[in-house]
């Protein structure tokens, strides 16, 4: 890869030209894989275990609404136990660490 204004040779991470700092095409910069986010139980924000909010988080719905179906098919007897399995399955989120 070469610089578009000096012509100098760049290397092929590099965002700004060395010798005459000009900025890389964003093209030509590799670009990193798209890194889906993991289903996760948040410590903050949950009535019961977090399942809801783990589920609106996800799939940016609102959590109200996810609440209230939640609660409507857990009237069921089939809800209820799809909720503890989802508990017991969807990993709860790390505890943040303070930054020094």
């Amino acid at each position: 890869m070469f610089c578009t204004r000096c012509g100098n040779q760049l290397e092929p991470t590099s965002r700004f030209c060395p010798a005459c700092g000009a900025p890389v095409a964003a093209s030509a910069a590799p670009q990193q894989p798209f890194a889906p986010s993991r289903l996760m139980r948040p410590r903050n924000n949950r009535m019961i275990a977090g399942v809801c909010a783990a589920f609106a988080r996800q799939y940016g719905w609102d959590v109200t609404l996810v609440r209230i179906v939640t609660a409507i098919v857990c009237l069921s007897g089939a809800g209820a136990i799809a909720y503890i399995v989802a508990w017991i399955l969807i990993p709860e989120e790390p505890y943040a660490l303070p930054t020094i």
